[in-house]
């Protein structure tokens, strides 16, 4: 599938795309990255380092995103977002120009209801919020968040990053007034080994991501 019509192309990694080459990522026209930090209370992404440097170093506009488990403690799930964060960034959760919104991504229940996921999603965002200094970000699908979790509005004021593969406009749940990101396909990316990568655009211009990202750099390109 394309990129939509004037959205501004980003990929999203893991430890399942191994060793990224971010120079040819970034030369192949990429403009941003979110790459996972963590997962549950303990679990951190070997590439996560790698990663968040190699975007910087490549000129992307980078982001760290943390897989949801709502069966664990949101705290003790904040604690570890912030840990690899702050070990990846000097130190410090802190995030600087040119990073984006940390992200939540919410797309498994492990058995815990609906009211259980939210409200610890919610502590998680507020945590990570307040040591990041960046309003977060949350990742779903539009099927996991009406059918299993029964469309909840609750988080409709943090960014919404849906993923909707292979259609033309994906569907808006949730009470969100719109998408900020879309994971819209899956493809091989040169300078990414894994022959599948997700494929993401943000819905402005570039200007407006850089907005985003807090980063008052070169906004023609």
């Amino acid at each position: 599938m394309p990129l939509p019509a004037g959205a501004i192309p980003g990929i999203d990694v893991s430890h399942y795309q191994a060793v990224v080459d971010w120079a040819t990522v970034a030369a192949g026209g990429v403009r941003f990255s979110f790459a996972k930090a963590s997962e549950g209370p303990s679990v951190t992404d070997q590439y996560f380092l790698d990663n968040w440097n190699g975007m910087k170093a490549a000129g992307l506009l980078r982001g760290a995103y943390h897989f949801f488990h709502p069966s664990a403690d949101p705290q003790a799930q904040a604690k570890n977002f912030l840990h690899r964060l702050a070990a990846a960034n000097g130190g410090s959760p802190l995030l600087a120009p040119g990073d984006l919104p940390a992200a939540l991504d919410i797309e498994v229940t492990d058995g815990a209801s609906p009211a259980t996921l939210l409200a610890g999603a919610s502590s998680w965002l507020a945590t990570v919020e307040a040591a990041t200094g960046k309003h977060p970000i949350v990742y779903s699908y539009p099927s996991f968040w009406k059918s299993t979790l029964g469309n909840p509005g609750a988080l409709s004021g943090y960014h919404l990053w849906i993923a909707h593969l292979n259609v033309p406009t994906p569907m808006v749940p949730g009470g969100w007034p719109g998408w900020v990101f879309w994971q819209f396909d899956k493809q091989q990316v040169p300078g990414v080994p894994s022959p599948v990568t997700d494929l993401n655009a943000f819905n402005g211009t570039y200007s407006d991501l850089q907005n985003l990202a807090q980063y008052m750099g070169d906004c023609s390109k």
